[in-house]
């Protein structure tokens, strides 16, 4: 669940451009490897997380939040779901490009007594929905060491907040990410990622985030209205592990630098770095007996 210096950025175009031109480094057959790890065809789990971090992306202020709640995997030859993206497609056979339905969501956030938001009205949950392009620079698949791959995604998602008893659209997102895993065969399996990622949000979501109206100024706070492009640049580093064939924990850190952010100048864009920690788990309470037939594990 998210909470989110241009230079930096730059950086990560330069280095996504130089992975693109070295294409053959890729490494994944289609010939089945004996290394891939037994999966169900699908499973039923129970998840949970608990997270500690910013009330919105550049927020003063953090607050504790968590949920729990059902989610059902599919890992289909050619259709997955549930596990990487809301849903997945292996485009035409080529599994260097793929397509999912990407999905978020954020937690809401009241404007507390002493806040940089008092007296403005609380934020609602946000629930963000679009699609994503997924290309794979770079996958050694499995093998007696585990499994190493490096990913460039680019989501572009609808963003609508809600108070559990309406929906409302607000905006749109952009968030493309470079992602490092790292991950560790056996009876019990491991893993860590590295993400770099930047944020970019059109008009409406940073008017959300940080605009100000007229009635809401005070001495401080003046009136802003909140001018589309971007938003942050972050890290994201996670590492999870089973502690038995149907239970399996995950931590994970976040780090966001606003620095050159479009809406700097405004009051309610606190921070120039904040962080963020969450501690989830999931239980696999069903799942099939008849296995998957892919190496995506």
């Amino acid at each position: 669940m998210t909470k989110r210096n241009t230079g930096l950025f730059s950086g990560v175009a330069l280095c996504v451009s130089t992975l693109i031109g070295t294409q053959q480094a890729y490494a994944q057959t289609d010939v089945e490897s004996n290394f891939v790890p037994d999966e169900p065809l699908w499973e039923v789990r129970i998840g949970g997380t608990g997270l500690y971090g910013p009330d919105y992306p550049g927020a003063s202020d953090n607050s504790g939040n968590g949920v729990v709640a059902p989610l059902l995997i599919y890992r289909g030859e050619k259709v997955r779901f549930g596990e990487y993206g809301v849903a997945r497609a292996i485009a035409a056979e080529n599994k260097r490009f793929e397509l999912d339905v990407s999905l978020d969501a954020v937690y809401a956030a009241n404007s507390t007594e002493d806040g940089a938001r008092q007296g403005m009205p609380d934020l609602d949950y946000l629930l963000q929905i679009g699609p994503q392009l997924v290309v794979n620079l770079q996958d050694t698949g499995w093998t007696s060491e585990g499994r190493t791959s490096l990913k460039m995604l680019a989501p572009v998602r609808a963003v609508a907040s809600t108070d559990l008893k309406g929906f409302e659209h607000v905006g749109y997102i952009a968030e493309p990410q470079l992602v490092y895993q790292r991950k560790y065969g056996g009876e019990l399996r491991s893993g860590w990622s590295t993400t770099l990622f930047a944020t970019f949000a059109d008009e409406g979501l940073n008017d959300y985030w940080y605009g100000v109206s007229p009635q809401y100024t005070t001495a401080e706070r003046t009136v802003h209205e909140g001018k589309a492009g971007y938003v942050s640049t972050g890290f994201r580093a996670s590492w999870t592990r089973e502690l038995t064939d149907d239970f399996q924990i995950f931590l994970t850190y976040q780090g966001r630098s606003f620095s050159g952010a479009a809406n700097e100048d405004s009051f309610l864009l606190q921070e120039d770095f904040t962080h963020a920690a969450s501690v989830s788990f999931v239980w696999k309470a069903f799942k099939s007996k008849r296995a998957a037939r892919n190496d995506d594990m």
